[in-house]
């Protein structure tokens, strides 16, 4: 089936619709991707890697590391942990690398926030994120105001990205703008400047190899201005036909590539280089009521 056998080409968002990395993310790498998952919300048909069964193995291990993490930073023992995942290597070794050489296998000191939502309005929209783990400085106050905070993001590719692509990544600038925008609550009450923040990426299976990104005021006008740019240059698109990406290797990993012409055969997950983890499906969702944030 062609691109245009699909359904009109409207842009019109649902009411309620909730930005976040990965929606702008597909936006700017392929506005037809955008178009069919986020306002047609059409059903996946096809398979986004090969082979199927390793894809999806692959996928359950990244979510029970993430799961892992979330609990041991909630104070359940390593060792209560580690009897969980006996016997599958792979996730014994990713195990292993973040007790060992994450810097948290002693909790003691860490003010670390798991699983934290954050969202602020934008462009006449809301934006949020899901943060694998924030860490603020020890029993943070007001008078923690300039010490450092971090952003964790836990990666389970099978290749480390290089840095360059990372720093286009829509996660790297949504995160760190976001909790400068909405991280006062977890401040006792000030704002985190932008300068108290950076962005770390770790990867499980090159755990020693992390990519670090620092913070400031600079880039968070810039974000704003970007972030905002790019909600109003959607909004304005009206019923104009979406446009499919240049880059034609996007397509290997994209299911919805046989509705584009674009080729009926899945990338192999080895071969995902700089494209990273397994698409795990539509985004969840949310429960604002559970979420920090500033109101419009």
């Amino acid at each position: 089936m062609g691109v245009n056998n699909l359904q009109p080409s409207t842009w019109y968002l649902p009411t309620g619709f909730v930005f976040s990395q990965s929606s702008l993310q597909d936006y700017v790498d392929c506005q037809r991707r955008f178009q069919l998952r986020y306002i047609q919300r059409r059903a996946w048909p096809a398979l986004d890697t090969a082979p199927a069964l390793e894809s999806e193995l692959f996928m359950q291990r990244g979510a029970q590391f993430h799961h892992l993490v979330h609990q041991y930073l909630l104070g359940i023992p390593v060792e209560k942990l580690a009897r969980q995942i006996e016997g599958d290597e792979m996730l014994v070794r990713w195990w292993m690398n973040f007790t060992s050489l994450t810097g948290f296998g002693n909790l003691s000191g860490f003010n670390a926030r798991p699983e934290i939502s954050l969202s602020a309005p934008l462009g006449g929209f809301r934006l949020m994120a899901k943060y694998d783990v924030i860490v603020l400085p020890p029993n943070a106050s007001p008078s923690g105001k300039g010490e450092r905070v971090t952003i964790y993001d836990w990666k389970t590719s099978h290749k480390r990205p290089k840095r360059e692509w990372l720093e286009k990544k829509l996660q790297t600038r949504v995160y760190p703008y976001l909790l400068a925008r909405a991280g006062a609550q977890l401040n006792g009450g000030p704002p985190i400047e932008p300068e108290q923040i950076e962005m770390i990426y770790w990867f499980t299976d090159f755990p020693d190899q992390p990519a670090r990104f620092a913070y400031n005021t600079e880039q968070f006008a810039a974000d704003e201005a970007y972030l905002s740019g790019l909600i109003a240059e959607l909004q304005s698109l009206g019923d104009g036909p979406a446009l499919l990406t240049e880059d034609e290797y996007r397509c290997n990993y994209c299911p919805y590539r046989s509705l584009c012409s674009r080729g009926d055969k899945a990338g192999l997950l080895v071969e995902m280089g700089d494209f990273g983890e397994v698409e795990t499906g539509f985004e969840f969702e949310f429960d604002f009521e559970g979420i920090g944030e500033i109101e419009f």
